[in-house]
């Protein structure tokens, strides 16, 4: 006998939990549906706060 149902199941939550791929757009049609201009006010905002340094300990 095989395990081939379990390895299966398992495959399965793994594939669950890992997230979608966003659907490829152009920017025209970023454009028509908003989504342009999120993406530039998210790239703002992440040009104005800089990440802190981590430090190595």
């Amino acid at each position: 006998m095989s395990n081939r149902a379990i390895w299966n199941v398992r495959l399965r939550h793994v594939w669950l939990a890992t997230p979608l791929k966003g659907k490829r757009l152009k920017r025209r049609q970023r454009l028509r549906i908003g989504l342009e201009e999120a993406l530039v006010r998210k790239g703002k905002n992440a040009a104005a706060e800089p990440s802190a340094p981590e430090t190595n300990s």
